[in-house]
C-alpha cells in the first residue's frame, strides 16, 4: 500500500496535530505501508529531485517532503503534489485538517482516488459550504472524538464518520522510574496549557489562591495572549511564589515535567481531542479535568480522576485538595491510568485502527455498487 498523507501542521513546526500525523506516518511506514508526507518546512539536508524550493528527507518506507513557507503552503504543495501524483501510484490520500489542508482537494486531479479526512480541531468539525463539498468528497471521515464528531453533526445531521481517539508515545511520557524527590515538600500541580481565554488557567490560580497556603504550587507549561494577565492574577491573589510559568518546552521536556508532578490540573471551557489529559494518563497522573469535549472520553470520573464544570473554581479547589489529602488514591489512580493508556492509547493499535479503515475503503470503492445503492455523498 502508498499513502498521500498531507498535513498543514508537523514537527517541529507544531506540537498537536502535527504529533499525530507524525506519530501515524511512522506506525504505517513500519508495517510496510510506504507513505509520501507533504508538510511545511525548511529546506533539509537531503534533497529530491523533485522540488524547487522545499526538499525531502527518507526514513525507511517515510518520506518527508517539506515546501518552504508555511505561509504559502498551499500554493508551493499544491506544485509539489501535482507533480508526485503524476509520478507515483497511490492507494489513497489522507488529509489532516479539512481546513486549511482540504483546500487542496478540488485543485487535484485525484479521480477515483479514495480520500480519507481526519477532523482534529473544533475549527475544523464547523459546517459551512467549503466544508460540506470538502467532507462530501472524502470516503471517510475520521473524528479525533465522539466530541468532536458531534459538533459536526450538527450542523449535518446524516453525516456518517468513524471516531479513532489520539493515540500517545508511551516511550515518551511514563511514570518516573525512581522515586522522585519533592524537596519543597509541596503538592504540584502541572498544567499544560495555550494561554488562552478558553484553556481558563486563570480558574487554576483562583483556586490555588483558596487552597492552604503553602502546601501547592503550580507549574503552567505553555504560552500564549493571557499570559500577562496571569502573572498579573497571580500577584493580586498572592500567590505569585506558588505559580511556575514555563514558556513551551520539547516533547521531552514536556514529559519530564509531567513526571515531576503530583497531579494533572486543567479545566478548560473546550477541548476537542483531550490530548493533554491523554499524555497525564500515560504518566500516571491523576487528574483534575473538567467535564466537557473530549475529556471525558478520556478521564472517567472517580476512577482516572476527577472532573469539575468548566469555570466552577471552588470545584476545582476541592478536587485538587481532595487528591492531595489521599495519597493512595493518588497511587491507585496513577496505577490504572498508566495500564489504560496502555491498554487503548499505545500508537500500536490506533495505527491497526487507520489500516483497517483505509482497507475497508479499498475494499468498498472495489466492491460494484447497484445504482440505488449510491448515496448522495461517497460512503
Amino acid at each position: 500500500m502508498r499513502v498521500l498523507l498531507l498535513d498543514y501542521e508537523y514537527p517541529p513546526l507544531a506540537r498537536g496535530a502535527g504529533a499525530v500525523s507524525e506519530a501515524l506516518a511512522h506506525g504505517l511506514a513500519s508495517r510496510g505501508v510506504r507513505v509520501d508526507l507533504v508538510t511545511p518546512g525548511e529546506r533539509p539536508s537531503t534533497e529530491s529531485s523533485l522540488l524547487g524550493d522545499g526538499g525531502s528527507s527518507q526514513e525507511g518506507l517515510l518520506t518527508v517532503h517539506r515546501v518552504k513557507s508555511r505561509a504559502g503552503f498551499l500554493l508551493a504543495a499544491l506544485r509539489l503534489l501535482r507533480l508526485l501524483l503524476r509520478g507515483e501510484r497511490y492507494d489513497l490520500v489522507h488529509v489532516f485538517f479539512s481546513r486549511p489542508t482540504g483546500a487542496l482537494l478540488p485543485l487535484l486531479n485525484l479521480g477515483d482516488l479514495p480520500v480519507i479526512i481526519s477532523l482534529q480541531a473544533a475549527d475544523n468539525s464547523r459546517l459551512g459550504p467549503f466544508n460540506r463539498w470538502i467532507w462530501r468528497r472524502a470516503d471517510r471521515l475520521v473524528a479525533a472524538s465522539e466530541s468532536l464528531g458531534d459538533q459536526a453533526l450538527r450542523g449535518w445531521p446524516s453525516l456518517r464518520y468513524s471516531v479513532v481517539h489520539n493515540g500517545v508515545d508511551l516511550d515518551c511520557f511514563h511514570p518516573a522510574r525512581t522515586i522522585r524527590r519533592n524537596r519543597s515538600g509541596r503538592v504540584r500541580c502541572l498544567a499544560v496549557a495555550e494561554l488562552t481565554e478558553r484553556e481558563r488557567v486563570a480558574d487554576l490560580i483562583r483556586a490555588l489562591a483558596l487552597l492552604e497556603r503553602g502546601r501547592f504550587e503550580l507549574e503552567i507549561v505553555g504560552t500564549g495572549a493571557e499570559e500577562s494577565r496571569l502573572r498579573a492574577l497571580a500577584g493580586s491573589l498572592g500567590v505569585v511564589q506558588e505559580v511556575v510559568f514555563r514558556r513551551p518546552l520539547s516533547r521531552a521536556k514536556v514529559a519530564e515535567r509531567y513526571r515531576e508532578a503530583d497531579l494533572f490540573t486543567l479545566a478548560p471551557s473546550a477541548d476537542s481531542t483531550g490530548s493533554r489529559f491523554a499524555e497525564a494518563l500515560a504518566s500516571a497522573l491523576p487528574i483534575v479535568g473538567s467535564s466537557t469535549g473530549a475529556i471525558p472520553e478520556v478521564v472517567e470520573h472517580g476512577n482516572n480522576g476527577l472532573l469539575v464544570r468548566p469555570g466552577d473554581v471552588r470545584a476545582i479547589a476541592d478536587a485538587i485538595a481532595r487528591l492531595a489529602d489521599d495519597p493512595q488514591l493518588r497511587r491507585e489512580m496513577g496505577r490504572r491510568n498508566r495500564l489504560q493508556a496502555k491498554a487503548t492509547l499505545d500508537w500500536s493499535r490506533i495505527t491497526e485502527r487507520y489500516l483497517s479503515i483505509y482497507a475497508g475503503v479499498q475494499r468498498r470503492r472495489l466492491a460494484p455498487a447497484h445504482p440505488a445503492e449510491i448515496p448522495s455523498s461517497t460512503w
